[in-house]
């Protein structure tokens, strides 16, 4: 039992090994390409992100804005 393990867990080490490479490969072929394409990992929530229309700034705070928002919600 202990050799069917073993001869199962054995080729893990060189499975990850191999698996790092064909990432970075992969991850190096998508940076050549035109427009290169960023792979992100991360699932962005609402609070990391801002969006700006046409260099359009918002000057209100970060508050006024939330103020703003739970107001509409109301509604």
């Amino acid at each position: 039992m202990l050799k069917l393990l073993l001869s199962l867990l054995r080729p893990l080490p060189v499975i990850a090994r191999e698996l790092t490479a064909l990432r970075e490969l992969y991850e190096s072929e998508l940076a050549s390409r035109q427009p290169p394409v960023y792979r992100l990992t991360e699932k962005p929530s609402k609070n990391d992100t801002e969006v700006s229309y046409a260099g359009i700034e918002r000057r209100e705070s970060l508050l006024e804005r939330w103020q703003l928002d739970v107001g509409e919600e109301d509604d």
